[in-house]
């Protein structure tokens, strides 16, 4: 293999796990195998659904975000890792036409503020829940986490158990994903997966954005408490993300890759009592885009059951 090869499968690895591990749109994702081009998914047009759009001060920094519809439960809609809120257009209408619909950008992403605190997962799910509350938006809310959002979802459903009345993580993966990579890469895979987590994914002396702190948020999903028991939904792309990688693995690592992201899956679903695991084939990273039916499904499934129990 020539030195110039080499450098471009690194770069292959990089964007790769990046995506794997709950990146933007921006960066490289199995959902560009099946929809096309990130830069195609970010040219969404923006819906005509009436909202209201606001930039609110949730403590040291201030948050841009949309309210459409209305009605009880809300939907919390969080992007994925650096994603901007438009992200979600391709549900928007159908949820806003049942309910109340809130989206919004994190510390740094779009026109929020970065400000002075932290952008950890665990500071991104207070700052959301300061903003509900400003928001007055009706509880309890169902709480939606794309990719790294499903992150915030289950931190803030750990931190405030009370104003979640339900919970849907989409191609959220596990905390523990780069040790079970570890687990089942071996010889040359193995050695450029260990060179590229030292060079992309350590701490920087002074981290400022979300990316930043990945391994930090990861470690207070470990630590985090348990989650209340509500009506729970984990959403897959199934064995697309180990497929999208296969230039990049030998195919003994992908079918091991694939049959570990299920594992992990399952625990993900196995948090609370009754969740469901539910694998969307041929979306992509971005099942809400790829195939919006797919989520919109179990949404409206859980705003029924939140509804009639607030009926009781």
């Amino acid at each position: 293999m020539t030195k110039k090869l080499s450098i471009t499968r690194l770069l292959l690895w990089s964007a790769a796990f990046l995506g794997l591990l709950g990146s933007n749109s921006n960066l490289l994702s199995s959902s560009q195998a099946s929809e096309g081009s990130s830069q195609e998914q970010a040219q969404i047009p923006e819906v005509s659904t009436p909202k209201i759009e606001n930039m609110i001060d949730v403590g040291g920094r201030k948050l841009h975000c949309c309210v459409y519809g209305n009605g009880s439960p809300a939907i919390v809609l969080v992007s994925g890792l650096d994603s901007p809120q438009e992200n979600w257009t391709s549900v928007v209408p159908d949820l806003a036409r049942i309910t109340t619909v809130v989206t919004y950008d994190r510390a740094g992403v779009g026109k929020s503020e970065v400000g002075r605190l932290p952008t950890h997962g665990e500071q991104s799910a207070k700052d959301l829940h300061v903003l509900l509350d400003r928001l007055r938006v009706p509880r309890p809310f169902i709480l939606i986490g794309h990719s790294y959002g499903g992150n915030v979802v289950r931190l803030f459903a750990s931190l405030y158990p009370k104003d979640v009345g339900g919970l849907i993580l989409e191609d959220t993966q596990h905390e523990n994903v780069l040790e079970e990579m570890r687990k089942v890469l071996k010889g040359q895979d193995l050695e450029a997966f260990e060179r590229l987590v030292v060079e992309r994914f350590s701490v920087p002396e002074h981290p400022e954005t979300e990316a930043d702190y990945r391994d930090t948020t990861r470690k207070q999903l470990r630590r985090s408490g348990p989650l209340p028991q509500i009506p729970f939904v984990v959403l897959t792309s199934g064995r697309d993300r180990a497929e999208a990688m296969r230039p990049l693995f030998s195919a003994e690592a992908i079918e091991k890759i694939a049959e570990s992201d299920l594992a992990q899956q399952k625990e993900l679903a196995a948090l609370i009592p009754g969740g469901r695991l539910m694998t969307v084939e041929g979306a992509g990273h971005y099942i809400h885009v790829g195939k919006p039916e797919a989520l919109i499904a179990p949404v409206v499934e859980m705003i029924k059951k939140v509804r009639e129990k607030e009926q009781e």
